[in-house]
């Protein structure tokens, strides 16, 4: 595993899924983290007790990254919490639940 002990990171939408996993693993590996989420206030907490729980200082920050408020306030409480960044991880986003047409 790579060593990233005293990295500092971002995960947007890492409150589950991917983006939960993958603050995990940067925890695994060393790394401090926080993550953004837009709703799933205890998801998130729940991630952030995980990261704890690794011995690694984690924290979660709430905002909609499709307001740009929101994208600051995330990138400044971050870095305020973290002491810095060093890895940013853009994993936020959904995909639709409906069907995907092809042209053929």
């Amino acid at each position: 595993m790579i060593d990233l002990t005293g990295k500092r990171a971002l995960v947007t939408g890492g409150s589950r899924g991917i983006g939960a996993a993958t603050a995990l693993l940067l925890a695994q590996a060393g790394a401090d983290v926080c993550i953004g989420y837009r709703k799933r206030k205890e998801a998130a907490n729940a991630v952030v007790r995980r990261i704890q729980a690794l011995g690694r200082r984690a924290s979660a920050v709430a905002g909609d990254l499709a307001q740009r408020a929101d994208c600051d306030h995330l990138i400044q409480s971050a870095t305020q919490d973290m002491g810095g960044l060093d890895i940013f991880v853009g994993n936020a986003g959904t995909w639709p639940s409906e069907p995907v047409a092809v042209d053929a």
